[in-house]
């Protein structure tokens, strides 16, 4: 899934991990990244963006014209199949930006529109108050909204799992191969709710060298159990390192998605966790996915709960 990436404010920064460290497919990038920003300070700390992806533009009391920015941005023709545009809710020009790209995207495009925001730690009345007032004013701009409190090590937990999501559903020329259950960019978009916001957990698992599981490996059924119950920890581990405090026992919509070696993701493994998944809600809808990556010595369990309109301290 390419994704026409614009990292406003201080969520630039986010912007540009994406650009230097984002999935590839075919060599490709599939983060299209552009930064808007309303510091010369910030513009020269930009280093991984291209110099002509990155725009400064003049912000008082609360106003911000980005239309001249994002003609130019749209000038360079990407070809994306949805946009995120990646917000710092702490910031107030990344917060009207934001809002102003949302609205430009649903006047000249049709891709699906993805709001990340960050914001910071929801452990006070204050903080979820502006962290909800703001997401309101944010999601009559876009479609989906993605929420990431500003914990330790968020912004690794926003890069792996941006960057495993991104490749469901792509298939790498080299490989040649797809996943056993294959979610495209359709299903990703029909896991998300629009009635409130989204969030998202990933654990993973480092794994002996491929070698070495086989000359370990048992008899099957014992592997298989083996992989399975891997893969139910995993999804355990991921619903406890969701991004964000919020109630997943009100989510209407759920994604499930492994990547790693092909050998060592189950179907056993994966409906046990749809029914994990279920128990939380069981009025859930659940869709699931994996993309393969053969050899790999690490295992990705990403989850996503969507449709979320509560919060919790």
């Amino acid at each position: 899934m390419r994704l026409l990436t614009v990292g406003t404010g201080k969520g630039a920064g986010i912007a540009e991990m994406f650009s230097k460290s984002g999935a590839r497919v075919n060599n490709v990038n599939l983060f299209k990244t552009f930064a808007i920003v309303s510091s010369l300070d910030e513009l020269k700390m930009l280093r991984h963006i291209d110099d002509g992806k990155k725009f400064y533009t003049v912000y008082r009391d609360g106003e911000v014209d980005i239309r001249s920015v994002f003609n130019n941005i749209i000038s360079f023709n990407e070809l994306f199949e949805a946009s995120l545009v990646i917000c710092d809710l702490s910031d107030d020009f990344s917060f009207y930006s934001s809002m102003r790209v949302g609205e430009e995207l649903h006047a000249t495009t049709e891709e699906p529109r993805i709001c990340l925001s960050v914001s910071p730690e929801l452990d006070s009345p204050e903080g979820v108050n502006l962290t909800f007032m703001r997401i309101k004013h944010l999601m009559k701009s876009f479609d989906f909204l993605f929420l990431f409190e500003k914990r330790y090590g968020y912004e690794d937990v926003i890069l792996k799992t941006f960057n495993t999501l991104s490749l469901v559903g792509e298939i790498d020329v080299k490989k040649q191969m797809s996943g056993e259950v294959v979610v495209d960019t359709s299903d990703f978009v029909n896991s998300l709710s629009k009635d409130g916001i989204s969030i998202a957990g990933i654990t993973n698992e480092k794994l002996p060298m491929k070698i070495l599981r086989r000359l370990k490996r048992v008899g099957m059924s014992e592997t298989i159990a083996e992989r399975t119950e891997r893969m139910m920890r995993m999804f355990d581990m991921a619903v406890k390192n969701v991004g964000a405090r919020a109630d997943i026992n009100s989510a209407k919509k759920g994604l499930i998605v492994f990547s790693g070696d092909p050998d060592e993701i189950t179907m056993d493994g994966m409906f046990e966790c749809i029914k994990s998944m279920e128990r939380i809600n069981p009025a859930m809808m659940v869709r699931y996915g994996d993309y393969p990556v053969p050899n790999s010595n690490e295992l990705n369990a990403v989850v996503v709960f969507s449709g979320i309109k509560k919060f919790r301290l």
